[in-house]
């Protein structure tokens, strides 16, 4: 499962990760903690490997 690491996103832009996830899975509102909806993703790891942050991370 994958998240969004809230200590390491400034949560002051639009998220950009949001354009390179094929599936939609990551959705934010206004500035807020994007969020990763674990039924829409398929780990397919394009926005860990995007992320310039590392804010999104693998959860066990």
């Amino acid at each position: 499962m994958l998240r969004v690491n809230k200590d390491k996103c400034p949560q002051d832009h639009k998220c950009p990760a949001i354009n390179i996830c094929p599936f939609k899975a990551i959705t934010q509102l206004e500035f807020n903690l994007p969020e990763i909806n674990i039924d829409l993703c398929k780990q397919c790891m394009k926005c860990i490997k995007f992320c310039p942050k590392k804010a999104i991370e693998v959860v066990k």
